[in-house]
């Protein structure tokens, strides 16, 4: 850059060849190259001067081989200045290095205050090697401290994700307009269903399709979070910003846009075209449990994503997975029916605690009319969900329950996968 943009910045490190020449203040570099013989000529632009000195071998070599007196390394102290031997690794703060020293020095220049925490691998520390401006603090992780607060972190975070979600509007408009087109699809297919046996076969289809198609639309969390990933881990590795605002804000903009909002707009349009029920709190809590199964399923396939690197072999899991509970989920197969080695799988199927708690909020209350060869009968709702599907008649409320647990476990599992797997490997 150009000089007078080279001195606004805070700081500066020059490095050849992985071995770090000097990391202080970049008002003093030239004043530190100096004092070893390497003076800046007239007029020339000191962010060139360093990058000649970081290429040039001799140069180089000049700057490591100076040896300071007492009174020039106190006078590096006082500026701030920073020497490492060769083969030193430095970053920005000592994170989870493995059995590494961790040097926190603060450093006072033109009456600004600098707190940098570095890192120095153990194992490649040299004797004679300095860090000048602090004491060296051995075996010991210091708390890392971060260039700005966590709610800066938080808004410029979410700030980058919005624009990228409205930059890019190709999965929000497809999660919008699958769910519009396939909600209108749903209830053409069902429309009007009636309270006969048939109509009980079409109401009870209709319901468990729309956690189907919630479900598997999921899967597209996977490719969403692989995205950012890689992102995040670098700049995590440079010390940006902790997982919790990035976590926060992939939740936010995942879950409302993508998860929330279809699983409304499926609800609404397919619900009174299909003909259920006209009570509006029966309504609302339809519409509370497709957003909670929805938000379910999503949270599951980012628990895979952050876990498993391989998109094709997360992708694959998920799909498997989704399947098996949707073979345990109720319909398909009856609870009471499944051997008893079995029985222990459905309990970990969201479809099971979704499907259920729909079928009941809407035929429990109801009754089943029809004839069959000229005799009519009238049954139930509640005996049939009793018998044919092995549900509880109370299990409304306990089926939300258990999906909301199932969110908050998701949740902790994809925060701990983020915080203590995804960092960078060297």
């Amino acid at each position: 850059p150009r000089s007078d943009i080279f001195f606004m910045f805070d700081q500066a490190l020059v490095v050849s060849k992985g071995e770090a020449l000097y990391f202080g203040p970049a008002d003093t570099a030239a004043e530190y190259f100096n004092r070893r013989g390497l003076v800046c000529p007239t007029n020339y632009n000191i962010a060139d001067y360093l990058l000649d000195i970081a290429m040039d071998q001799e140069l180089v070599a000049k700057a490591k081989s100076y040896q300071g007196s007492d009174l020039d390394e106190k006078a590096a102290i006082s500026t701030g200045h920073q020497t490492h031997a060769p083969g030193n690794n430095i970053s920005r703060r000592g994170v989870n290095g493995n059995s590494s020293d961790i040097t926190r020095t603060s450093l006072t220049s033109n009456e600004q205050s600098y707190e940098t925490a570095v890192r120095i691998d153990s194992g490649s520390i040299d004797n004679n090697s300095t860090a000048s401006g602090s004491d060296s603090v051995s075996g010991k992780k210091l708390k890392t401290v971060y260039p700005t607060s966590f709610l800066t972190q938080l808004q410029v975070i979410m700030k980058r994700n919005f624009q990228t979600l409205v930059r890019d509007k190709s999965l929000l408009v497809l999660h919008v307009a699958v769910a519009i087109i396939l909600g209108l699809f749903i209830g053409g297919l069902y429309f009007k269903v009636t309270m006969a046996l048939a109509g009980f076969q079409n109401r009870a289809g209709s319901l468990f399709f729309m956690l189907a198609l919630l479900g598997f639309s999921s899967i597209s969390a996977l490719g969403a979070f692989t995205d950012t990933r890689t992102l995040f881990i670098k700049e995590r590795s440079n010390g940006y910003y902790p997982p919790t605002p990035f976590i926060i804000s992939t939740l936010i903009f995942d879950l409302i846009p993508l998860r929330i909002v279809p699983a409304i707009l499926l609800g609404c349009i397919s619900y009174f075209m299909i003909g259920l029920s006209a009570v509006v709190e029966t309504f609302f809590k339809f519409l509370l449990i497709l957003v909670l199964f929805n938000i379910s399923t999503a949270m599951f396939c980012l628990v895979i994503a952050a876990g498993v690197r391989a998109t094709g072999v997360a992708s694959l899991a998920s799909s498997i997975v989704m399947l098996f509970m949707m073979l345990f989920g109720g319909f398909m197969i009856n609870s009471g029916n499944i051997p008893a080695a079995l029985t222990w799988i459905q309990y970990l199927s969201m479809f099971k605690y979704g499907f259920e708690a729909l079928a009941v909020n809407e035929v429990a209350t109801t009754h089943l009319v029809d004839t069959i060869q000229g005799v009519a009968f009238n049954v139930p709702g509640s005996l049939i969900l009793q018998k044919l599907f092995g549900f509880s008649l109370g299990g409304y409320w306990k089926n939300m329950i258990i999906l909301i647990g199932f969110n908050i476990l998701f949740i902790i599992l994809f925060w701990a996968i983020v915080t203590l797997r995804l960092k960078e490997r060297k």
